[in-house]
């Protein structure tokens, strides 16, 4: 996200998995990722995304019922360039998820 957060599980069960980048960025088309930690969250229960070391992270529902959560970003996620991650392809794309 490029940007402090807090995120809020309100419904539902999320895994977090977190990867630790360990390449110097360097080719921008290019990424060798590691995972740093995984962490279950329910509803209740929150966490804080600190970059640069929580930046890379992807979530995913695995509850029976959809997940919702809230985040809070310290930044406009419409707007600014972030990165898609593919850690199995070892590829980073640029994108603008744009919506507002």
């Amino acid at each position: 996200h490029l940007a402090w957060g807090l995120i809020g599980v309100y419904r539902g069960r999320q895994d977090e998995t977190v990867y630790r980048r360990l390449d110097d960025g360097a080719d921008e088309g290019r990424a060798v990722l590691e995972v740093a930690r995984r962490q279950t969250l329910d509803t209740g229960e929150c966490y804080a995304l600190l970059p640069p070391r929580d930046d890379i992270h992807f979530v995913r529902t695995v509850s029976d019922v959809p997940s919702v959560s809230i985040h809070l970003l310290a930044n406009d996620t419409a707007c600014v360039w972030r990165h898609r991650f593919d850690p199995a392809a070892g590829t980073v794309k640029a994108f603008r998820s744009g919506y507002s």
